[in-house]
């Protein structure tokens, strides 16, 4: 995969825990659980994010590890939001989008490997 696409795979990765946070965080009432997944998810990728810009670019192993991790948060995230029953859809579909991503993302990447 090109620097430049994971670049802006990534952003959208990015883009897509964002809108998570922000589904949270306008949700009203949201299992205490379910918000730390959708804040790690959220500080992971924007990790991420930031490790693509500037001067020192992570490298491809580095940025597997970290999509690796993401996916895995990802994955918690969704455990928690089917544990926590009756949650706001808008939540719901913010957190399956990022859960998409890190997964297309990491396959892609191992792929590439």
């Amino acid at each position: 995969m090109q620097d430049q696409q994971l670049k802006q795979r990534i952003a959208t990765l990015e883009q897509a825990a964002d809108d998570a946070k922000r589904a949270c965080q306008n949700a009203g009432q949201v299992a205490q659980d379910l918000k730390e997944c959708v804040t790690n998810l959220h500080s992971q990728a924007s990790a991420a994010k930031h490790a693509t810009e500037g001067q020192q670019s992570a490298t491809q192993d580095s940025l597997r590890q970290d999509l690796l991790q993401l996916e895995e948060t990802a994955d918690r995230a969704m455990q928690a939001c089917r544990s926590a029953g009756n949650v706001d859809p808008r939540l719901q579909q913010a957190i399956q989008r990022a859960h998409a991503e890190a997964s297309s993302l990491k396959k892609e990447l191992m792929q590439a490997a």
